[in-house]
């Protein structure tokens, strides 16, 4: 490849799924497969019609059903991109505790402080292992579409974990609640990470 090629910005629009049951019930839901309830299939079609006039050439979706039918309203202002499912923009695994309210944990895992996460424990995914897997299917499509405006549809736990990361900590886990539907846009160029927006739910309100 040649040196140029290194130079251009890849573009990554960066959005959480709409609601679901448990999101209303604040329940973890890691990677089970919860469906959008009727605000999430909502919140989903305003998203798509906010991101419809973004210059998308590739839209990628966790395989879970909440970010692919969300992909899905993107997708109907964007039929020309390409349109993929990827396994690594799952949600953080998280075991045992999955289906569960933070009281209920406290309850059966007496030791665990309210509103942290054990990481390794419980057959919960680390903190660190997330980031790991985030960043390299990040790097993959932005190796593999270098150049372009990606929308990747993702989770809560998945994208505050990559803004932390590339964020050195100013945000993501521990410091953003990110929204349903919520939109970031990052940028990628000369190997290097840019965050411009974070966290923007103001399509919601229209």
């Amino acid at each position: 490849m040649n040196k140029g090629a290194f130079d251009m910005i890849t573009h990554f629009y960066l959005v959480r799924h709409g609601e679901t049951d448990w999101n209303k019930s604040q329940r973890l839901q890691g990677h089970t497969d919860i469906p959008l309830n009727e605000t999430g299939r909502k919140q989903a079609e305003k998203i798509g019609k906010r991101m419809a006039n973004l210059p998308l050439q590739v839209i990628c979706s966790s395989d879970l059903e909440r970010a692919r039918k969300t992909a899905e309203e993107i997708y109907k202002y964007h039929t020309q991109c390409v349109f993929t499912i990827s396994k690594e923009l799952r949600e953080r695994c998280y075991g045992e505790w999955e289906g569960m309210t933070f009281g209920e944990i406290q309850k059966k895992f007496p030791e665990q402080q309210k509103g942290k996460v054990m990481s390794g424990k419980a057959g919960i995914e680390t903190l660190e292992d997330l980031k790991s897997r985030g960043n390299r299917e990040l790097q993959r499509l932005a190796e593999k579409y270098r150049g372009q405006h990606i929308a990747v549809v993702s989770h809560g736990g998945f994208i505050n974990a990559v803004l932390h990361l590339y964020s050195n900590g100013l945000h993501g886990t521990g410091i953003t609640k990110m929204g349903n539907t919520a939109f970031n846009h990052l940028s990628y160029e000369k190997e290097a990470w840019m965050i411009h927006t974070v966290n923007d739910t103001t399509h919601l309100n229209e």
